[in-house]
């Protein structure tokens, strides 16, 4: 290392190793001038660049894990509950369908229980064309016959009355009607069986007969009598 005395310019060299604390004095051999010597460090010119903003780190792909596992929960959630949501709407609507709905289908499937229960019903029944069996009977094998006795028709109806329930029936009053082709009643009559309750499954016979039963008379219409019609017997 070549070091220059500031006073007479007189070069002197030094080993490198005094100068590796980083100041030393040294004195002119020439003019005995003395001076301290320091240390020259290179500076080496660095270009400059931008830093960014936001400095990217190598745990980003669990961050970015973590946020899409979160959306999956959020999502997971939200439709957990939109299907709660719709199972309740379901819930509401059958309590709502059995409340409105279970009345008219049970008076469709069980017109006879509900008339039993609600006589009056009968005629909203009635009116909608059904033939309501309150009484759990049915007429069976009914057969006509005419025969002239002492010079006069006679119309002679017999049948059967079937108990087709599994209790024991009372046997109401039978209406008979004799109507002309167009359905009116030309003459009605009623008849009592006198018979005792029919056990479930059990089969009793009635008769009835007609003298001189009106011109035109060309259908025979036969049903159980309600309360008013009993005893009534004559033209329509």
């Amino acid at each position: 290392m070549i070091v220059h005395c500031p006073s007479c310019s007189t070069r002197h060299a030094m080993p490198d190793d005094h100068l590796s604390g980083g100041a030393v004095t040294i004195a002119c051999r020439t003019c005995g001038h003395r001076w301290t010597e320091i240390e020259t460090i290179d500076i080496v010119d660095v270009p400059s660049r931008a830093v960014p903003r936001v400095i990217e780190h190598e745990d980003q792909p669990e961050l970015e894990a973590r946020r899409l596992a979160q959306i999956a929960r959020d999502a997971e959630r939200r439709f957990h509950e939109g299907k709660s949501q719709r199972q309740r709407t379901l819930r509401n609507w059958a309590a709502y369908g059995v409340f409105f709905f279970a009345p008219i289908v049970a008076a469709a499937l069980f017109p006879e229980q509900v008339v039993q229960a609600a006589p009056i019903a009968i005629r909203a029944y009635e009116r909608l064309g059904y033939d309501i069996n309150i009484y759990g009977l049915e007429l069976r094998r009914v057969e006509r016959q005419h025969a002239i006795v002492n010079g006069t028709r006679v119309l002679s109806i017999k049948g059967d009355i079937l108990n087709i329930t599994d209790e024991q029936r009372k046997l109401p009053w039978l209406r008979f009607a004799l109507e002309d082709v167009t359905g009116k009643e030309l003459y009605i009559w009623t008849l009592d069986t006198a018979a005792r309750p029919l056990r479930p499954g059990e089969t009793t016979a009635f008769t009835t007969r007609v003298a001189a039963p009106p011109e035109g008379a060309a259908k025979l219409k036969i049903r159980f009598a309600k309360a008013d019609e009993i005893g009534s017997n004559g033209g329509s």
